[in-house]
């Protein structure tokens, strides 16, 4: 059980730089009715991009499924979420 406004969670994807990657993430979070609330992605020196995601209210399962399907994506080469807890 999540209370509200307790946790916050950090999605950070590193990904090849693609057109397509962004929307594919963010499409994983609107399958499940989750609305971020920011939404950053970059390109990085490398050629690389970096996307981050904070969404408030996460649940420890729906976070995994996340990262998990985040991970399948193709062109995803590494992606980590982390959770803190605001108020108990």
């Amino acid at each position: 059980m999540v209370l509200l406004g307790s946790t916050k969670t950090k999605f950070s994807v590193q990904a090849e730089y693609e057109a397509s990657t962004l929307a594919r993430v963010l499409e994983l979070f609107s399958i499940r009715g989750l609305a971020c609330d920011s939404v950053s992605a970059r390109r990085t020196n490398d050629g690389m991009q970096w996307i981050e995601l904070d969404c408030t209210d996460v649940a420890d399962q729906h976070a995994n499924v996340l990262l998990s399907k985040i991970k399948q994506i193709i062109t995803v080469r590494s992606a980590r979420a982390e959770t803190l807890v605001l108020a108990l």
